[in-house]
């Protein structure tokens, strides 16, 4: 890792962030057959609503139940939602995103989380699963240990470098090819639903305030996860760290609410702090389709 930080400094940034994406789609090549076959989630909704729901604090607050005849996406460990079950469990479509793995994680821990997230998503469930360039990635994880036979599984391929330089280009963003290499799993979801077709989309959950909230084990609706365990205190993450990916998310939010006009997107979560999407409040969205 110090190698690699040396070798970025030395090098002119337009040659690196290059460099970057020829690397990272050499990696893509090995997955381009599973990726591709994304083809046949485009426009499958077209006209269509969906809800996509973050971990925040603030879902708490929110009587999701109402949810479960409504296309729903749900995201990373959000499975031990209380309510999770409930909203599922309807002849709607239902996805369940899962970012990219990464360091620090140790493989063990991520099997353990596969496992669990195994036993409580049920089978009906659409899976769609994140890969990058790390070479022990999910499908490393999935096929070792024989998870997930069961379920219909869709596979992203996270490798477009963004950075303030980066200039939208709509093919990043075709989940048939690399897309972004995004900072949160909120804004691949939004790629993949986007790719779908949906005509509206409303956030719950997703307020990206972290740099609002003092301690780790309050950044989400659950105390603690297997796959999230003290990570900020093995990376020596700093607040300062918090700061700069928070500028990040809200980076990449910005991008698609200035490039992406045909999608509507809407902000439930009253704590949000995004504010490039329109506030709406859930209950009023969900008494108008009565």
């Amino acid at each position: 890792m110090k190698m690699k930080k040396f070798i970025k400094n030395l090098t002119p940034p337009l040659l690196w962030y290059k460099m970057q994406r020829l690397r990272s789609y050499m990696h893509f090549l090995k997955y381009k057959d599973l990726v591709t076959k994304n083809s046949e989630l485009k426009k499958i909704h077209q006209g269509k609503r969906c809800f996509i729901l973050g971990s925040a604090p603030s879902i708490k607050k929110v009587d999701i139940k109402p949810l479960k005849n409504e296309i729903v996406f749900t995201l990373n460990n959000f499975y031990v939602h209380e309510d999770f079950n409930e909203i599922v469990d309807s002849d709607m479509e239902k996805y369940h995103i899962v970012a990219p793995i990464h360091p620090p994680q140790t493989e063990d821990e991520w099997r353990m989380w596969f496992e669990n997230m195994e036993r409580n998503v049920p089978k009906h469930v659409n899976m769609i699963f994140g890969l990058n360039a790390y070479e022990f990635n999910i499908k490393y994880i999935l096929d070792k240990y024989g998870l997930f036979k069961n379920h219909k599984i869709y596979w992203y391929f996270a490798g477009v470098p963004v950075s303030k330089e980066y200039k939208f280009n709509k093919r990043d963003i075709d989940i048939t090819n690399p897309i972004w290499s995004a900072s949160t799993v909120s804004t691949y979801a939004l790629l993949i639903a986007i790719y779908m077709g949906f005509d509206k989309i409303y956030l719950l959950g997703i307020d990206h305030n972290y740099i609002c909230l003092q301690k780790e084990e309050n950044f989400r609706f659950y105390k603690s996860s297997i796959h999230q365990r003290n990570e900020h205190k093995r990376v020596n993450f700093k607040k300062s760290d918090e700061f700069f990916a928070t500028g990040r998310a809200f980076f990449e939010k910005e991008l698609i609410s200035e490039n992406i006009k045909k999608t509507k997107i809407f902000n439930c979560s009253e704590e949000s702090l995004l504010n490039m999407f329109e506030k709406v409040s859930l209950a009023e969205v969900l008494q108008c389709s009565v």
